[in-house]
């Protein structure tokens, strides 16, 4: 044990007036359950003792009193705990006892622990009892990542001038030297020590309305707590009236409303009553006047009139007179049903995993553990359900709202399909036509990623299991809509967010993407544009609920320690500042009830409302759990109670605002898997302002605008109008909107109009739809309109590139490369064909190829293509190559599916759509083992006969083998297709349908064929070398790769287009591509590979039919 003994300069000091430091004592312990220090000198009747304990241990021990051997009372003033565990807490005594002696001042733990206690004695500070003491306080907790300047937040306004502010820093013994902050005094530093280090500073204040920040100066991955603490002095000279009360919180009742507030300084004479005056639309009314020794600072005032708006006012008064007025408290106003109602339970047909609110107010969810995943779209007006089935599982995506009102789906579920935990599909969801359409893949495998509108339109997808629990995508990628392409921003690596399920990612306004891991308490910044990851800090809590209530502002609550493991949840929050200069975590008002799971979702007027959860972690417990609700007020930083929902929401349960400004909330449940309990119901909560009178209207919305522009709204309602507010689509899952934004906006009102001013830029709003809700002065929201923000008008696409075309039997296949959209989706493609036919393709969006069919056989064509947007369309092309039509059919690609594992004899794969008699099925086999097993078989549930085409080995016994069969049995089923290995082996198999290839039988279906293997010394493009010359236009050369699992990320060859790409993985690795090279061509299919891999490779040219 250590301990320090320190007086002022010429001993125990007492100044005329004012606030001064007398002397410290302090002293650190490891493995004890008391800790003792004594100070030097004498205590002084009327001084004020001062303890701050840090406390931390293994089994999360608390400190439990503080004593003196005088017997004096002490009151703990503020505790919190860090991620670790360490607690800080600051306990306070005014000395009553044992003056002109000196005590032994005792803190006890609730366990043994590492200990370290600073004790101080003051003069000149207040003599109120208990906590009155305390004028403001703050703290925070978090963690560095270097070494820096930590702080315990700026308080709220000081009272008056004069008062002492104390800064107090802990950690459980990090070994570093610790210093105290600038503008404050240190007085205890207890640093590069081993077990408790402790840093006490002081700072008196100069004026009334100071909110003074202690920092502290501290270590590299240090996890540490921080605290303000402003403490009154004590009267001096004259007493005189009482300061105003700060703080002033109203909360709205069934005509009646309830005030908080916080005591003002009572001017050396004691506060005997406050006078609450109620402002009803701006006129005062009758007074209330509290009395009380001293008086209570909350009363509840009825009388009140239903949906009329009110602020208040509070004054004190003592002996000496009556004091200034409050400020006036936040508006609200009264109503029947101040808590909102949740309406009659709604019987579902699924359990709404996860939730995506589409712009006509309707509502498309979708469950789990499915592959292919049925989606519906639920509609509120009617309560009915309209089916839409992907190709995919999309159970536990990223989901955001595209800039044009489809949904964009990222990742997924493949353990079902391809016996890996994530996918690299990426799906469109269409409402004007109920289909979903697969775009362009991701790079990596995703399962639980996280999916983030950019301020340009693009989409960051961040994180995400790849092939199993253990293995996470740590380089984010960027989706284009208007491109359909991911680009990899491989300058950046996240794995400090190696999530059990979600990060948490919200675009903040300065344009970078601000990340959450809940797991482990962190938070980063990811820039773009610079490719950085930058640490921000923890918040003190772990696997909680989030949302962005205002542009940069985040809202974090609950949680518990681990989503693992069964433990008890917490009700703690905290908030963020993404527009401060260094955002810091800072500690806000608990919620009333400890939850985990629960859902966190802005309200039209910019409240939260917290939904749901449990009082444990274990996500098996699906019909209980806490049932009554919160509220959050963002102006009064209080949680309220409203009514209970009427069955249990926990994991997997969402919520979201619809247009009307009501809340759906659904699901809940099948933690595990389909056959677990699930909640196949839902609800609709209607806030309590929806019961405040008359909804304003909008009459004509002004269904675009851009940024920085205005927006005008005609309403009969325009003078009444106080808030007006832009409010994103919901698309929530597992306890996060992924893509929430709440703006207000301002604007003026003038003859039935409102003038609205448009968010400036697309960090703070970025482009696509929106709710717009007017709101008037009784809280009271509108309906919603939609409207459309966006950089700039529209403009028409530039010209389609790389125009390509391929001939065929009176006919010519055209492909060419999206152009730049100008700023609206493009909504068809023209193409013309010699200047004059053309033929129009059309789609959400339009394909990029066509068959362009009535062509004359033996004629030279050529091909142009033009784009067309809203805004117009695009100049048409560079001309394509010429072809000649001609009888031969072109092949073409239907369908593919792949499997792989890690041991077997056998690996089966089904394919997702029916087959077609008189296609091709081609089959890849890959195959490992230290005996150098081999395919042996293939065969299909259909009956089809099945060739093997080439097979070969590299140098370690990894086989390569290609299978065909002409489709002539089973048209129209899904068969399986099986392939069979000589001995236990890991095995993977691609199967793949095609049209348009010759039916003949066994190798007379092949042209050529090359193959060659090898290995890589470095990250390479490796080639099957060519074959030999074609014989004949309009074949199809595919390009086969295997190797047995050397985990690389496997690319498409140039030239090729890419079919099955299985890689990342730690058993069998597999890629197949194709072409149709010309007549006469010696094609040889590259792939692209990692470093020190054995390779094996195959080029086979199919003759057509």
């Amino acid at each position: 044990m250590a301990v320090g003994l320190v007086s002022g300069p010429a001993g125990p000091a007492h100044a005329a007036g004012g606030p001064t430091f007398v002397q410290q004592a302090w002293a650190h312990a490891g493995g004890v359950g008391t800790l003792a220090v004594k100070p030097t000198a004498a205590v002084t009747t009327g001084d004020r003792l001062l303890v701050e304990v840090g406390v931390w241990s293994a089994g999360a021990a608390t400190a439990a009193t503080v004593t003196d051997s005088a017997g004096n009372a002490y009151t703990e003033l503020t505790h919190f705990a860090a991620s670790d565990g360490t607690e800080l807490s600051v306990w306070t005594a005014q000395i009553t006892s044992g003056g002109g002696t000196i005590p032994t001042l005792t803190a006890k733990a609730t366990g043994s622990a590492d200990i370290g206690v600073a004790a101080l004695e003051y003069s000149g500070v207040s003599s109120v009892g208990g906590t009155s003491v305390v004028d403001v306080q703050t703290h925070a907790t978090g963690k560095t990542s270097t070494a820096g300047t930590v702080a315990g937040g700026a308080t709220t306004a000081t009272t008056a001038p004069g008062e002492l502010a104390l800064g107090f820093y802990a950690d459980s013994g990090f070994g570093n030297t610790l210093t105290a902050g600038a503008g404050f005094t240190s007085r205890v530093n207890v640093s590069h020590v081993s077990d408790m280090e402790l840093v006490a500073e002081e700072q008196t204040t100069t004026a009334a309305g100071a909110t003074p920040n202690a920092t502290f100066g501290t270590g590299a991955s240090t996890i540490w707590l921080a605290a303000t603490v402003v403490l009154k002095a004590e009267a001096s000279g004259a007493a005189t009236v009482p300061s105003a009360p700060i703080g002033v919180a109203a909360t709205a009742g069934d005509s009646s409303a309830t005030l908080n507030w916080t005591a003002p300084a009572d001017g050396g004479s004691p506060v005997t009553s406050y006078t609450i005056t109620p402002y009803a639309d701006g006129v005062a009314g009758t007074p209330t006047v509290l009395t009380g020794s001293p008086p209570a600072s909350a009363a509840t005032l009825t009388g009140l009139t239903n949906a009329v708006p009110y602020t208040f006012t509070v004054s004190a008064a003592n002996a000496i007179g009556a004091g200034p007025a409050s400020q006036p408290s936040n508006t609200v106003a009264p109503n029947p049903t101040p808590n909102g109602r949740f309406g009659a339970l709604q019987t579902w047909p699924i359990v709404a995993v996860h939730s995506a609110v589409l712009d006509d107010g309707k509502v498309l969810v979708w469950d789990g553990w499915q592959s292919p995943q049925p989606t519906h779209v639920y509609d509120p007006a009617t309560g009915t359900f309209t089916t839409a089935t992907p190709t995919d599982s999309l159970f536990c995506s990223g989901l955001a709202k595209l800039p044009d009102g489809r949904v964009l789906v990222a990742g997924g579920y493949g353990a079902s399909s391809t016996g890996m935990l994530g996918i690299a599909d990426t799906n469109i969801f269409t409402p004007t036509s109920n289909t979903w359409t697969r775009v362009a893949d991701m790079h990596l495998k995703r399962w639980y990623p996280d999916l983030t509108e950019l301020p340009d339109g693009r989409y960051v997808a961040l994180s995400g299991n790849t092939s199993d629990a253990n293995t996470w995508a740590d380089t984010p990628e960027v989706y284009d809509p208007a491109a359909n392409t991911w680009t990899l921003l491989s300058g950046i690596s996240t794995p400090q967010v190696h999530e059990v399920e979600y990060p948490f990612s919200y675009l903040a306004p300065n344009g970078k993407i601000f990340t959450i891991g809940p797991e482990e308490d962190v938070s980063y910044w990811l820039d773009a544009t610079a490719q950085t990851w930058t640490s921000v800090g923890a918040s003190g809590l772990k696997n909680g609920s989030s949302v962005m209530y205002r542009p940069g502002h985040i809202l974090y609550s609950g949680g518990a320690a681990s989503v693992e493991t069964t433990t008890n949840a917490v009700a703690s929050a905290a908030t963020i500042d993404l527009t401060a200069p260094t955002p810091t975590w800072q500690p806000v008002a608990p919620m009333h009830y400890p939850r985990i799971y629960h859902t966190l979702t802005t309200l039209a007027d910019g409240r939260v409302l917290a939904v749901g959860g449990e009082p444990t972690s274990d996500q098996a417990v699906i019909t209980t759990g806490t049932l009554p609700s919160e509220i959050w007020d963002p102006a009064t930083n209080q949680w309220t109670v409203i009514d209970s929902i009427a069955a249990a929401r926990n994991y997997h349960s969402t919520s979201v605002m619809l247009p009307d400004g009501t809340v759906l909330i659904a699901g809940g449940g099948h933690p595990t898997g389909l056959n677990d309990p699930g909640q196949y119901n839902a609800q609709i909560y209607s806030p309590s302002y929806l019961f405040n009178g008359t909804r304003p209207t909008i009459t004509t919305g002004p269904g675009s605008a851009i940024y920085g522009g205005t927006m005008p709204i005609t309403t009969p309602d325009a003078a009444s109008i106080t808030a007006v507010n832009l409010v994103s689509y919901g698309s929530d899952t597992h306890q996060s909107d992924m893509d929430q934004h709440f703006v207000p906006l301002s604007f003026t009102a003038a003859n039935g109009t409102l003038t609205v001013q448009a968010p400036a830029n697309g960090s703070i709003a970025p482009p696509g739809d929106y709710m717009l809700f007017i709101v008037n002065k009784a809280g009271v929201p509108s309906v919603a309109t939609t409207v459309h923000i966006s950089a700039a008008p529209p403009t028409a696409p530039s010209a389609p590139t790389a125009v390509t075309a391929t001939p065929g039997p009176s006919s010519a296949t055209v492909t060419w490369t999206a152009p730049a959209s100008g700023g609206a989706p493009i909504t068809s493609y023209t193409v013309t064909a010699n200047g004059t036919a053309t033929t129009t393709v059309t789609g959400n969006p339009p394909a990029t190829s066509a068959v362009i069919s009535g062509l004359t056989n033996g004629t030279s064509y050529t091909f142009t293509v033009t784009a067309t947007n809203s805004a117009g369309t695009s100049p048409p092309s560079t001309p394509s190559n010429a072809v000649v039509p001609t009888n031969v059919v072109a092949p073409v690609f239907i369908q593919q599916a792949s499997i792989h594992k890690g041991s077997g004899t056998t690996a089966a794969v089904p394919l997702g759509a029916p087959v077609t008699v008189g296609n091709r099925l081609i089959v890849q086999v890959g195959v490992w083992n230290t005996s150098s097993a081999t395919a042996t078989n293939v065969t299909d549930s259909a009956g089809n006969t099945y060739t093997e085409l080439t097979h070969f080995t590299a140098s370690d016994h990894t086989e390569l083998s290609v299978w065909s069969a002409p489709i002539t049995a089973g048209g129209g089923t899904k068969p399986t297709v099986t392939a069979t290995v000589s001995s236990s082996a890991d095995v993977g198999v691609a199967a793949l349908e095609y049209s348009g290839l010759s039916t003949s039988t066994g190798l007379a279906a092949v042209d050529v064929q090359a193959h060659a293997s090898g290995t890589t010394s470095t990250a390479a493009t490796v080639s099957s070398t060519p074959t030999a010359a074609t014989a004949a236009a309009g074949e199809l050369a595919i390009g086969f790769y295997a190797d047995s699992g050397f985990g690389d990320n496997l690319t498409a060859g140039s030239g090729f287009t890419q079919r099955v790409n299985v890689s990342s993985t730690s058993d069998i690795e597999l890629l197949t591509e194709d072409q149709v090279p010309a007549a006469g061509a010696t094609p040889a299919a590259t792939f692209g590979t990692g470093r020190s891999t054995v390779w094996l490779a195959a080029t086979v040219v199919f003759k057509h039919s």
